[in-house]
């Protein structure tokens, strides 16, 4: 089964090669490297980052938390923000990070607790509208989830990794058409997000149209692209179109066969 897909919008900001600073000096320095995604520089720069005699800690555990949730290693983030939450309720960091954690591992409950927390804090914060979004999402609890998406998108405006997430949410609601341009959008915005790029496709096949293959496209890229249209077609009733972009997906490369011929016997028990 094709997983829906969401994103977190990354920045970028040059690393210090001081190698003497202190831990405070570096904190916002490996906070950007985790934002912006250079994951292994943020673990290098954290595991040399010792807290001087007196000096606070909880910066640094919450960017040990942030660090893991990155990493998707969600266990060990939901372990490091529980722990935080109990020393620092009201930061709205904390309460993300952790119901982002509680997401990711499936407990959509607590961490639709945690995300309103969040967002009751730091209202402005886009980030955790949209996680709230994609817990709501979870519970089937669509006119919330809408409203989420609405208030991160006041807050975050065009960004690609929102448009994502709420077209995603369109998705998962069978609102195919309305997903379309909002993924056009980001896409025109990124374009080289292969993320983006395969909810397009999905959002395309659901509405009957095979995708084009580009210059760039392997032939295990095009079976995955064949068969995310395919079974988008298949979820929206599309059997003619599912058939034939499945079938074309099986040819199209053997690493991709058993996938695509996975989702064409499960299209013939739907006869």
């Amino acid at each position: 089964m094709i997983a829906l897909l969401r994103l977190i919008l990354l920045g970028a900001v040059a690393i210090s090669t001081a190698a003497q600073a202190s831990p405070a000096d570096d904190m916002p320095l490996v906070a950007a490297a985790i934002r912006s995604g250079r994951l292994v520089q943020a673990e290098l720069m954290l595991a040399r980052m010792t807290p001087q005699a007196g000096e606070a800690t909880t910066e640094l555990e919450i960017l040990h938390g942030q660090l893991a949730l990155a990493q998707e290693r969600h266990q060990d983030a939901r372990r490091d923000f529980v722990a935080l939450a109990l020393r620092v309720p009201g930061d709205c960091r904390v309460l993300l990070g952790l119901g982002m954690a509680e997401s990711a591992l499936g407990d959509a409950d607590p961490a639709i607790v945690h995300l309103e927390g969040a967002t009751r804090t730091c209202a402005a914060d886009w980030k955790a509208w949209s996680a709230l979004g994609f817990a709501y999402d979870a519970r089937e609890r669509w006119g919330d989830s809408d409203a989420a998406y609405a208030r991160a998108m006041a807050s975050g405006g065009e960004q690609p990794a929102l448009l994502n997430n709420v077209a995603a949410s369109r998705i998962r609601q069978r609102r195919f058409a309305e997903a379309e341009p909002i993924l056009a959008r980001a896409r025109a915005r990124a374009p080289d997000d292969l993320r983006i790029a395969n909810n397009l496709d999905i959002a395309a096949g659901a509405l009957g149209r095979i995708p084009v293959r580009g210059p760039k496209d392997g032939t295990s890229r095009w079976a995955e692209r064949l068969n995310n249209a395919g079974y988008a077609a298949m979820l929206a009733g599309r059997s003619d179109d599912a058939r034939k972009w499945l079938t074309m997906a099986v040819a199209a490369d053997p690493v991709f066969q058993g996938i695509a011929a996975a989702n064409l016997a499960r299209l013939d028990a739907r006869k």
